[in-house]
Order: structure tokens, then sequence, then C-alpha cells
């Protein structure tokens, strides 16, 4: 509910199921990207669930609702700047998580050594360098 997603036509043809909105953005006023991460934004959230209709494991909205999402919109190339500042973000999370992937595969094998016996701890005042 309320996640957004930008379409860039990698997968020709392709359908998209019907209780997902298709909305096009006037891009002469409005990026598709921002429009995306607006909807995600804090106040993009507390508005589709202010605004969602909830079912047991379901919140659905109409277009109604969709076409009535208050979306600020700054100037064009400010836009563009937090678009671009958000890539950034995006790819240093991405780098950041693959990194911690990595040192938790690192933590678990060093800990299956000692544990296993395989790497010996040597205990006592005439190891310490």
């Amino acid at each position: 509910l309320g996640r957004g997603a930008v379409w860039d036509g990698h997968i020709s043809p392709c359908l998209h199921q019907n209780h997902i909105f298709r909305v096009r953005c006037d891009r002469s006023r409005l990026l598709p990207h921002f429009l995306a991460a607006f909807s995600a934004s804090p106040s993009g959230k507390r508005y589709f669930l202010r605004s969602s209709k909830q079912t047991t494991n379901l919140a659905s909205i109409n277009m109604t609702q969709l076409k009535a999402f208050p979306v600020a919109v700054p100037p064009l190339d400010e836009q563009a700047r937090i678009v671009e500042l958000l890539r950034r973000e995006d790819t240093r999370i991405l780098s950041e998580r693959s990194l911690l992937r990595k040192l938790r595969l690192l933590r678990a094998g060093l800990m299956d050594d000692l544990l296993t016996g395989r790497v010996r701890v040597q205990v006592g005042a005439e190891n310490a360098s």
C-alpha cells in the first residue's frame, strides 16, 4: 500500500495485476522517481494508511483516494537533486548491507573454527605481546 516504483520497461511485453495502479507524471512538473520517493516518505505512508480500507490481511485504496494524494512539488531541479541524493544513499546502503553480510559470514566461520577446536585460543601471560 502506497509503495511506488518506476517502471523502466525492462520486460516487454509486461502486464501488471489489477490491484496495482499506474500513474503517469506530467514530467514538466513532476519527476516519476520523485513521486515514488515521496509516496514512500513518512507523510506519504501516513496518507495511504489513513485513506486505506483494511480487511483481514490486506489494505487497499481506490483511484479516487490515489488522485487525492497531496504531493509536495518543488521545482524540477530540486526534485532532480533530491532523487540523485536518494539514489546515492541507496547505493551506499546496498554496499553497507553487502559488507555486513560478509562480516557476519566471517564471524560465523570464526565462531565455528573456535567452537570446534580447529583454532585454539592460547590463554596466559606468555602469549601477551
